[in-house]
């Protein structure tokens, strides 16, 4: 298994304010390699129940916690977490177009 995509671990900076102390939120990202792989239809529609709407899945070795992972200069917010044994980790991701979740 190749991890040659790239992509990057995205954590909130708090604190933040902009000249109008207007809270700004930024994040510190950590460059970290994976494979990108597709939602499955069955596991769309369940999360789709739940509320969520996955939108893509990436294996990961080393998970650091983070709640935001950033692919293609997209941001997205990490929905699951699943370990696939060893320091393989399975993240679902879905559009994060509100950062205050």
């Amino acid at each position: 298994m190749y991890f040659k995509e790239v992509g990057y671990f995205c954590k909130k900076i708090p604190g933040k304010v902009d000249e109008l102390h207007r809270p700004v939120i930024s994040f510190e990202e950590t460059k970290v390699f994976c494979n990108v792989k597709s939602v499955g239809m069955s596991e769309f529609y369940q999360a789709q129940v739940a509320g969520f709407k996955p939108e893509l899945k990436i294996e990961v070795k080393q998970y650091n916690g983070c709640d935001h992972f950033k692919l293609n200069d997209k941001l997205y917010k990490i929905i699951r977490t699943f370990n696939k044994g060893g320091d393989v980790t399975e993240l679902t991701l879905t559009s994060s177009l509100n950062d205050d979740e």
